[in-house]
């Protein structure tokens, strides 16, 4: 942690800095897409062979939006 704050004081892009840490660590995403896209997002990520990390994050929020939205994405089956 030390190098990486170190490499941000130098100028070096949060990106790059990034290559010191553990790949492991938490980082922070910011995503925007379309409708279609989400759809695609969600059908990838929440299948069994998504990444059970990937699953953790995205089984919730795919429920919470067929919740807000669900003429868009109820149709959208999550295996168990």
């Amino acid at each position: 942690e030390e190098t990486y704050l170190k490499l941000i004081d130098n100028g070096v892009t949060p990106q790059e800095a990034r290559s010191v840490l553990p790949n492991s660590t938490k980082t922070e995403i910011t995503i925007t897409a379309n409708y279609r896209e989400w759809r695609n997002f969600f059908k990838l990520r929440t299948a069994k062979v998504a990444h059970p990390q990937m699953q953790e994050i995205t089984r919730p929020l795919l429920k919470e939006l067929k919740t807000r939205l669900p003429i868009i994405f109820d149709d959208i089956e999550v295996d168990d």
